[in-house]
């Protein structure tokens, strides 16, 4: 078999391949969260801090649920704003989890990271859900004393493919064929289901309640 045939062969059996990892790879990687909806929060005030209570609702896609099922691992991220209305610094905050399914002990593991880190290990799939989309006492931001009214939003990106694994695949595919068609698609690779910015308060710092917190029981003395 002449070489140059020899070598064409495999050149088509490598794109061959690369094509189906590009086809596995864009299916895992399409959007994948539905339109989750959010409840009312409740605004309040520690201090000077925004705290916020707020419950997601219809956060897991049927798609993502099925991906959760499978053992895949979900990333999920919220973004927070509160804006002034007119000039002014916006606040923001980011929080993002980790979820994990072990399909062989039954159990999920949630990892937490945002101004602090938390963690659940539950066999429960509901009060795994309830953690994903329950936020009690979130700290937001500083509130400056200003008198301009403020804007409170939220938005969402969930994904099934976690970054570790976005980028153990586009490593491999850019060592498979590095400069080919495969790298200048993967530019536009999506980055999961991003949603749009969601308004769900407008308020005046003034408006809003002032959280109480009970002192601490006094200890009692042994003195007569």
């Amino acid at each position: 078999m002449p070489l140059i045939h020899a070598w064409t062969i495999v050149e088509r059996v490598t794109r061959r391949w690369g094509w189906l990892a590009l086809a596995c790879m864009l299916s895992r990687a399409l959007p994948a969260s539905g339109e989750p909806t959010y409840a009312t929060p409740t605004l309040y005030l520690s201090g000077d801090t925004l705290l916020v209570d707020l419950r997601v609702d219809s956060l897991f896609s049927r798609r993502t649920s099925e991906a959760i099922a499978s053992g895949m691992t979900t990333s999920i991220a919220y973004e927070f704003e509160v804006a002034p209305i007119g000039p002014g610094r916006t606040i923001q905050k980011n929080l993002s989890m980790r979820l994990d399914h072990d399909i062989w002990e039954g159990r999920y593991e949630i990892f937490l990271r945002g101004s602090t880190s938390d963690s659940l290990v539950t066999t429960d799939l509901a009060e795994a859900n309830r953690y994903c989309s329950t936020f009690n006492r979130t700290p937001i931001g500083t509130i400056p004393e200003v008198s301009t009214p403020f804007v409170f939003r939220i938005r969402s990106t969930v994904n099934p493919i976690s970054p570790e694994q976005e980028v153990k695949t586009r490593r491999w595919l850019n060592l498979l064929e590095r400069g080919s068609v495969l790298e200048l698609f993967f530019s536009f690779e999506p980055k999961g289901d991003r949603q749009d910015w969601v308004d769900l308060a407008r308020f005046s710092k003034d408006d809003l309640p002032i959280e109480v917190v009970d002192p601490e029981p006094q200890a009692e003395s042994d003195e007569p």
